[in-house]
């Protein structure tokens, strides 16, 4: 069996929404860990972030920042050089 006869099979498998929706949230569970687990040790990310977000959102400034490097944190290990400030 050749590898395009595994992938043709595997990609001809009907699957349900409920199926898609289930792995996705599978799929978030260690994303969200890893994206809060980096952005706790990020500090000075969050507080440049802060400082931007600061002069537009006073009240939530914190939160977000936090949010947001969290939520990006595969940029921030990536391209460390345009996340930093």
């Amino acid at each position: 069996m050749g590898i395009r006869t595994a992938v043709r099979r595997l990609l001809s498998r009907r699957v349900s929404v409920y199926d898609v929706v289930e792995m996705a949230l599978w799929l978030a569970i260690p994303y969200v860990g890893i994206g809060l687990t980096w952005a706790f040790f990020q500090t000075q990310q969050v507080g440049a972030v802060e400082d931007i977000l600061t002069t537009r959102l006073p009240a939530g400034a914190d939160i977000l920042s936090y949010l947001l490097v969290a939520a990006l944190w595969p940029l921030g290990m990536l391209v460390p050089g345009v996340c930093a400030a």
